[in-house]
């Protein structure tokens, strides 16, 4: 953070080889032209008109649309309930929600290839919408990584997710950025705010997803370079600390346009076994 560069150029180059693997899988032409950067607008995520029951399904329901899942993908989404808490005696309470996932996927293999998909979620979070965008972002991301391994097998080629099992939580972040919310991770990075509940006060720090609050920035920033996205479409939706960072990011990759433009101009492996057949 002190330096010239937002993130380590070692882990910028990780983003880079990641982000032309996901190109590999998962688009149909080049330049990212049928993603889109999702921003926390009523144009993206307008209010429920009828009654699709909680703001967790109606907002899971329009993730699942963006991501572009087709009436055969069937989720059953499930809500649970707890945090763990640390007490610092007295009045005093700190609460953590870093032990706990804010959500989970399960994938239970069923015959017939109709395998069971269970995205569970906290449902301490359905008064927090960005939050709610940002999980089922990454627990969709898991779902879409294992439809890339027909994709691959039909393509005779590597599978997305050979991935260091070590980094694949990271990975499914950087899927999510690059399906276009990386708005919605990065401002849910980390949160702390203070609460008060009868004689107990304190703080709380609740913080979602994987990848380091700068690594998110930067990979946003690059998601928005290989778009040929204006800075200024992100910076009033991001949290004031971020603008800063973001302002960092698009310096750092002033200095990799030759990687912008090799991602911008790779074609994806299904483009290249058309052109071949």
């Amino acid at each position: 953070m002190f330096g010239r560069n937002l993130i380590d150029p070692e882990v910028a180059a990780w983003q880079f080889d990641h982000f032309a693997l996901l190109i590999d899988h998962l688009e149909k032409e080049p330049g990212l032209e049928n993603r889109t950067l999702f921003l926390p607008t009523p144009e993206f995520f307008p209010s429920s008109k009828k009654d699709y029951g909680t703001q967790a399904q109606h907002i899971f329901g329009l993730i699942r649309e963006q991501f572009g899942f087709n009436v055969r993908d069937t989720f059953e989404l499930e809500g649970h309930e707890g945090r763990p808490a640390t007490s610092l005696g007295g009045v005093a309470m700190v609460q953590s929600a870093g032990e706990m996932a804010c959500g989970t996927y399960q994938r239970i293999p069923g015959i017939f290839n109709q395998a069971r998909e269970i995205i569970r979620y906290d449902t301490g979070l359905e008064d927090k919408p960005t939050q709610l965008v940002a999980t089922f972002a990454h627990e969709l991301s898991h779902a879409l990584h294992h439809r890339s391994r027909d994709i691959s097998f039909q393509h005779r080629s590597s599978d997305l997710l050979d991935v260091d099992s070590n980094l694949y939580e990271l990975f499914t972040d950087l899927t999510a950025i690059y399906m276009g919310y990386g708005i919605f991770l990065a401002n849910t990075r980390f949160e702390f705010s203070q609460f008060a509940n009868g004689d107990t006060q304190g703080w709380q720090a609740q913080g979602a997803g994987y990848l380091p609050e700068a690594d998110m920035v930067f990979a946003t920033a690059l998601f928005m370079r290989i778009k040929n996205l204006p800075m200024e479409a992100a910076l009033p939706h991001l949290k004031p600390r971020l603008r800063k960072m973001l302002k960092k990011a698009w310096r750092q990759l002033d200095k990799n346009m030759d990687e912008i433009e090799a991602l911008r101009a790779r074609v994806p492996l299904g483009v290249q076994d058309a052109s071949f057949s």
